[in-house]
């Protein structure tokens, strides 16, 4: 008997769960990236699985902040200059997908791919014997005074509707769970939906290792183009191991997806959505849960390898060199709200990754519309760990005519 093969373009968490899922249908799969699997984005986030965060980026209530934000150039969020007038389309489609009606659609939909996050991601880290690094804990979001905490109130009325639990703690009841808080923490919610994994980079690997001990090969090497034959992708041609043939492809490039859809006549708006993240080995805080900060995006998370501080959006496109003084602002910031963070030391490290952001918070996910045989999934932005298991479920059932269990028209290629 003759399995059917595919490629995936891409060893993060998307592609590797894309490449785990098909071989559940016995598909023989191939895994193609310039880096190991999960060395790139998937490496250095927050390790948050972040399913209740249903409401998009930017809403109206965030719309307000962006100007301030930009006026520190060490901010959550900051455009190089020289940048701009390359993403003016983006954030022009970003300021459009702000609209009411517009943020309730992009919701619903949000919430539709976030209904079996947790059990995706335990199907594939059961298999591969790591489901240990999954931790059940509601995270802890964190307010200085009660002005924070009520500029977030529709957002948590929103989450509420859509049967997440939101519990209300006083800074006394935080302390109690938490005791490295410090006094300035007036209250916090508990933040039901949001739980962490301890290594996402290993997480990633374990998956790729299983896929990789089933049958499947996993191919370290950059593509250059696309070889098409009418209306279908032949081939890889890549930098060192030549021409690789193609029988399906599945394209998870994370922020480098755009350039390869190009080839196929299919425009998307993307952008790399820098973030940074610090790890500090010896941090002098002891943590049991993931915690955010209203005063500042991002979150500090308990792992294998010390206490991760991560967050930050900086637009500069994918070639600019990191900016470093970035990820320390992320300590800085937790700094008000943990007194005993220890300064950073010769061990602490620091991270730039591209999240692939789409300007209306969705990623792409199902078939070309221009070539026969290629499906997409990337755009997920700072959701990517959360949805990359149930994307790679959601290719592997589009790929083989199954009956999704959500509407897939929001994820559509041909919306932008």
């Amino acid at each position: 008997m003759t399995h059917p093969s595919a490629t995936i373009i891409g060893a993060g968490i998307v592609g590797v769960s894309a490449a785990a899922f098909l071989q559940r249908e016995g598909y023989k799969v191939t895994i193609v990236d310039r880096v190991p699997p999960g060395e790139g984005a998937s490496f250095g986030n927050a390790g948050g699985l972040a399913f209740a965060e249903i409401v998009p980026t930017v809403h109206p209530h965030m719309l307000m902040k962006i100007p301030g934000w930009l006026m520190d150039p060490l901010g959550p969020l900051t455009i190089r200059w020289s940048y701009l007038p390359k993403a003016l389309p983006w954030f022009m489609s970003l300021a459009r997908n702000s609209l009411p009606d517009r943020v309730k659609a992009i919701t619903a939909a949000r919430a539709d791919l976030a209904m079996r996050v947790v059990s995706d991601f335990e199907t594939l880290l059961k298999t591969a014997g790591t489901a240990d690094m999954i931790r059940l804990q509601d995270t802890l979001r964190l307010y200085e005074n009660e002005a924070q905490y009520l500029s977030e109130a529709q957002e948590r009325a929103v989450k509420k509707a859509y049967g997440y639990e939101m519990k209300r703690l006083s800074g006394d009841e935080a302390r109690e769970l938490e005791p490295a808080l410090g006094k300035n923490v007036h209250c916090g919610v508990f933040h039901g939906g949001w739980f962490f994994l301890t290594n996402p980079g290993r997480a990633v690997k374990s998956i790729a290792a299983e896929v990789v001990k089933n049958g499947g090969t996993v191919l370290q090497d950059e593509v250059v183009t696309l070889e098409r034959e009418g209306n279908r992708v032949t081939g890889l041609r890549l930098k060192d191991h030549g021409l690789h043939k193609v029988d399906k492809l599945v394209i998870c490039a994370g922020a480098y997806s755009h350039l390869l859809a190009k080839q196929l006549g299919e425009k998307v708006l993307l952008e790399a959505e820098r973030g940074y993240h610090m790890v500090l080995p010896n941090s002098g805080v002891t943590l049991s849960r993931s915690l955010t900060y209203a005063g500042s995006p991002g979150a500090a998370t308990p792992m294998e390898m010390g206490l991760r501080l991560a967050g930050s959006d900086e637009f500069a496109g994918l070639d600019a060199p990191p900016n470093y003084a970035r990820a320390d602002a992320l300590w800085t910031n937790f700094k008000t709200v943990l007194p005993g963070l220890r300064e950073p030391d010769e061990q602490t490290t620091r991270w730039m990754g591209r999240r692939p952001g789409t300007p209306d918070s969705l990623p792409v996910i199902g078939p070309s519309k221009t070539t026969a045989n290629v499906w997409y999934g990337f755009g997920h932005g700072h959701m990517g760990l959360t949805w990359g298991p149930s994307t790679g479920r959601l290719i592997a059932e589009a790929m083989t005519g199954a009956k999704s269990n959500i509407d897939m028209a929001p994820f559509r290629v041909d919306r932008f």
